[in-house]
């Protein structure tokens, strides 16, 4: 018996001492790693054909392999609609073909959500601000002040920059640069 249970403990050793650890993509600023992606992980990123998400399966000779989940709601015999997966698509990229990786949200204050609310809020006050100017008479109380329609557009303005300096995303190029990494 014990030699029957050491030989199977040999065989799993030996198979995971021979195995090959997948190669990883790293993205760089100035020399740095600043995210790596490996087998196992989760990925979110944009092609010249379009977005991809998924779990990443293998990094092999400069491709990225892929599993994508078509997720959707989906009505039972019951008439209750239950979550499921309808597909699930192994997709091949070669990692030169990425343009843009998301980053992950991190904990905290979320300024793209204040961003995208003062942007909505702030053109939505300012413009029904403008249309008060155009249908009722000066000096009566339905016509708005010019102050509130150019703090409503500053507003609106001041979101649009914190949506735009949000950086959800990771662009290959600019400042970033994704590199295969082999491992031998």
């Amino acid at each position: 018996m014990k030699n029957i249970y050491l030989f199977i403990v040999s065989c799993l050793v030996g198979a995971t001492a021979c195995a090959q650890p997948s190669d990883f993509l790293v993205i760089k600023k100035n020399q740095r790693i600043v995210k790596s992606f490996f087998a196992g992980s989760n990925i979110i990123f944009a092609t010249g054909t379009g977005s991809y998400s998924g779990q990443i399966t293998a990094v092999n000779k400069d491709s990225l392999y892929i599993n994508q989940y078509d997720i959707r709601q989906v009505p039972t015999n019951l008439g209750v609609y239950v979550v499921d997966t309808v597909a699930t698509y192994r997709l091949r990229f070669n990692y030169k073909e990425i343009t843009k990786i998301a980053r992950e949200r991190g904990k905290g204050f979320d300024w793209a959500a204040s961003g995208g609310t003062l942007l909505g809020g702030g053109g939505l006050l300012a413009v029904v601000g403008l249309g008060t100017w155009i249908f009722a008479k000066p000096g009566t109380r339905y016509h708005a002040s010019t102050g509130l329609v150019v703090g409503a557009a500053a507003l609106a303005g001041i979101g649009y920059l914190l949506l735009k300096s949000n950086g959800s995303f990771y662009t290959i190029g600019e400042k970033y640069r994704l590199e295969y990494l082999r491992m031998k």
